[in-house]
C-alpha cells in the first residue's frame, strides 16, 4: 500500500508541474550585437584607453573620418615640405661641412615619400593635391606659401643660391632650422582642430622627427 500510495503522490506532481510550463515555453531575452543593452568596445583617440558603451551610448552613429583641418595640414604640408626639398636641391653638391651634407640629404630624402602619401589621402578623400607634390619647384611660383609658418622668402632662397662656403653652410641651416620650426607649429595646430588619426599620427612623427633635426642643426651651426 505505501509503494502504490508513493507512485500516485509522484504521478499526481509530474502532471500539476506538466500543466504549469504549458505546451510552449517562453524564450530568455539575451542581448545580441544589434540589441541597445550589447556591450561596445569603443576605441580611444591616440593615446587614450577604450572604453565599453551600454544601452543606447552603444547604437552605432555615422561617423566623420576627416575634417577641414585635416585637409588644410596635409595641403600645407605637402607645400612646406617641397619648399624644403628645394633648398636642399639648392646646396647639393655645394655644401662643405659632411654633417650639413649629411642632413641635408637626409631631410630629402625623407620628406619626399612623405608627400606622396599625404597625396595619396588627400585623393582617397576627393581633395585637390597642390601640384608641387608632383614637382617640388613649383611651390616657388605661390607666393601665397610664404604666410605659412617657417616658409622661406624668395630672396631669401636667391641668396642661399649666391652663397658659397661656410656661409652657405650657415644660411642653409639658418633657413631650415626656421623652416622646420613653421612645421611643428602646423603640427600643434593640427593637433588641436584635427580629426583624422592617421593625419594626428603622420603630425606625431613630423613633430618628433623635426624637432630631433633642429636640435642637431642648432649644433652643427655653432660649430660654424
Amino acid at each position: 500500500m505505501r509503494s502504490l500510495r508513493t507512485t500516485a503522490i509522484a504521478s499526481a506532481l509530474a502532471l500539476a508541474l506538466a500543466g504549469c510550463s504549458g505546451g510552449d515555453t517562453e524564450p530568455v531575452p539575451t542581448a545580441s550585437a544589434t540589441s541597445p543593452d550589447a556591450p561596445v568596445l569603443e576605441p580611444g583617440s591616440p593615446g587614450q584607453p577604450n572604453s565599453t558603451l551600454t544601452g543606447s551610448d552603444a547604437i552605432a552613429t555615422p561617423s566623420v573620418s576627416h575634417n577641414d583641418a585635416d585637409v588644410t595640414f596635409l595641403t600645407d604640408m605637402i607645400s612646406h615640405h617641397a619648399q624644403a626639398i628645394v633648398m636642399s636641391d639648392i646646396v647639393k653638391g655645394r655644401l662643405t661641412d659632411s654633417k650639413v651634407k649629411g642632413i641635408a640629404s637626409r631631410i630629402a630624402d625623407e620628406q619626399k615619400p612623405e608627400m606622396e602619401g599625404m597625396a595619396t589621402t588627400l585623393r582617397s578623400w576627393g581633395e585637390e593635391v597642390p601640384p608641387e607634390a608632383k614637382n617640388p619647384k613649383l611651390v616657388t611660383q605661390h607666393g601665397s606659401h610664404h604666410s605659412m609658418p617657417g616658409m622661406a622668402t624668395q630672396q631669401q632662397l636667391t641668396a642661399l643660391e649666391d652663397a658659397s662656403g661656410t656661409e652657405l653652410d650657415r644660411q642653409y641651416l639658418d633657413l631650415m632650422v626656421a623652416h622646420h620650426k613653421g612645421a611643428l607649429t602646423m603640427c600643434e595646430t593640427h593637433g588641436e582642430k584635427g580629426m583624422d588619426e592617421r593625419t594626428g599620427e603622420l603630425a606625431d612623427d613630423i613633430n618628433v622627427t623635426q624637432t630631433k633635426q633642429i636640435e642637431q642643426m642648432q649644433q652643427m651651426r655653432k660649430r660654424l
